[in-house]
């Protein structure tokens, strides 16, 4: 993690549940001028109105055709779009020029990008696949799926402190990456208003997270790993190793 990513994170509590509550007391025109930063980054009502009639008119298109068409006409409100990417239906963005995809890229339907704050990004290398009705979240930190990455549907990637998977690397439906927790330590102030801790979460290369397992904030799995359907993982996992339970551990190394 680069410096100013650290500081961004350290920076955090100035965008969680306090900061956004405090914006919607205002009139309705404060609280759309947040709806406008809160969708694009930024205030601009311009932007705004391209980005939404953009997805208005393209998200709904069925079939391949429509996927075709979404990663062409994408290109003028992400980041960056990389060739033969294809996005299916009703896939929603926040914050979509902070969302760079490669090439060959496959989106599922009803998958929501959210990057939380203009700080964050999330990045989709080439051949990157997710399955349909993910959520991906970024903001202060990044979130990075390298080279053919496969997320199973359903999955809720949370890289609000950094979570980086690598190239090859797999999960099944269901699996639950979370990169922060809430500050819960002083119980006279009400638990979502104490903020978050956020921890960076690293997957290494070529490994298996199977169906309905959850990862805690600041965990660590070597490369060629396996994990168990149902785990739940608080401890870092080392390399080639195949970790089991609740919590998960190790059970057993892979053969080479």
């Amino acid at each position: 993690m680069s410096d100013n990513e650290e500081r961004r994170i350290e920076e955090y509590l100035r965008w969680t549940y306090p900061d956004f509550r405090e914006k919607m007391k205002g009139s309705l025109k404060q609280r759309l001028w947040y709806y406008v930063e809160r969708t694009t980054g930024k205030r601009s009502l311009t932007a705004f109105l391209k980005q939404k009639t953009t997805l208005t008119l393209m998200s709904g298109l069925p079939t391949m055709l429509g996927s075709m068409l979404r990663g062409i006409t994408y290109r003028s409100i992400l980041g960056d779009i990389g060739s033969s990417t294809l996005i299916e239906k009703n896939v929603h963005f926040n914050i979509p020029k902070k969302v760079f995809l490669g090439n060959r890229v496959i989106i599922g339907e009803n998958c929501y990008f959210d990057v939380m704050v203009p700080e964050g990004e999330i990045q989709l290398k080439d051949e990157v696949d997710i399955g349909r009705h993910c959520t991906l979240q970024s903001g202060p930190g990044s979130l990075c799926l390298n080279e053919s990455v496969r997320i199973g549907p359903f999955s809720q990637l949370f890289g609000c402190g950094g979570l980086t998977i690598g190239r090859n690397s797999l999960t099944a439906r269901n699996v639950i990456i979370l990169s922060g927790h809430h500050i819960y330590e002083d119980p006279s102030i009400p638990i979502r208003s104490q903020g978050h801790k956020l921890k960076q979460v690293q997957i290494g290369e070529d490994v298996w997270i199977g169906a309905n397992t959850v990862v805690m904030p600041g965990v660590t799995i070597g490369d060629g790993s396996v994990i168990g359907a149902g785990s739940v993982v608080t401890k870092g996992v080392q390399p080639y190793s195949v970790a089991v339970g609740v919590p998960a551990k190790a059970v057993k190394k892979r053969r080479c």
